[in-house]
């Protein structure tokens, strides 16, 4: 009886081999879903945002690392944001999103990711809260702010001492124009002024700040104005001073007339 030679078959082969073949296959597998599960997904394996969209249900939240990532409040100064400051990404809240208030929700705000958050002024506020779409680029966001808005104004429209500091900002015809920010005209105008009694130490209108820096008050900007020095601090942070425009009377000749 003739045998037919069969040629080997690579999944042929004793069971210890084939065990041998299967065992690291499986650890790395297991290895691979216990990362996913601690960590969440890989930037590189992440999906797009418009796979997301379509409803594949991955999120921060998917994931055991990230509901805990989360639950824990973004801070300026620590952690991944050691070099954000909370004063700047108040001002890019208030100057990028001038239709969102703190209160808005209730008393709450609504946050991306976080749902609706109270924000207590007094205690250090999470960024999330100053970009609740989500958008957390502070780099740039404080770049684009010092660069468009160099010079902000915390006023009320019927402080006698904001009117005298912007009637005398007004006398330098500045560009970029003062940013001003009236707190009595938004609803969250007291956690707003709570919050940057925190970080300026002035609890009062007009709160003025220079590229990020509070430079004082009403009392404080007309020293400077008086010792010639306020001037040279708008140029060295980048503001043009224009010399405003006044009308020039024209005097009537003097005629001389002799008698006859």
């Amino acid at each position: 009886m003739s045998t037919k030679y069969h040629p080997a078959r690579p999944w042929a082969g004793s069971p210890y081999r084939r065990r041998r073949t299967f065992l690291p296959l499986a650890l790395a597998a297991l290895a691979g879903v216990l990362y996913i599960w601690a960590y969440g997904v890989p930037d590189f394996l992440s999906l797009s945002p418009a796979l997301k969209d379509i409803g594949f249900g991955f999120s921060p939240g998917s994931s055991r690392a990230g509901r805990v990532a989360q639950a824990l409040p973004q801070l300026a100064g620590e952690g991944a944001n050691a070099d954000v400051r909370e004063l700047d990404a108040l001002l890019h809240f208030l100057v990028s999103h001038p239709e969102r208030q703190l209160d808005e929700d209730g008393g709450t705000i609504r946050v991306d990711g976080l749902g609706s958050v109270a924000v207590d002024g007094t205690q250090p506020v999470d960024l999330r809260v100053y970009a609740p779409d989500g958008d957390y680029a502070w780099e740039e966001h404080t770049r684009r702010i010092r660069e468009q808005y160099p010079l902000v104004v915390f006023s009320k429209t019927y402080c006698p001492y904001s009117i005298r500091a912007k009637a005398l900002l007004a006398s330098y015809n500045l560009s970029p124009a003062p940013k001003i920010i009236e707190v009595n005209m938004r609803s969250d105008g007291p956690q707003v002024q709570s919050i940057l009694a925190r970080l300026t130490g002035r609890a009062t209108v007009p709160n003025i700040l220079l590229k990020g820096a509070p430079i004082g008050g009403s009392d404080d900007l007309h020293r400077l104005h008086e010792e010639h020095r306020l001037q040279k601090m708008f140029e060295e942070a980048g503001l043009e001073v224009k010399p405003v425009k006044t009308e020039t009377r024209t005097q009537p000749q003097r005629r001389n007339y002799r008698l006859a």
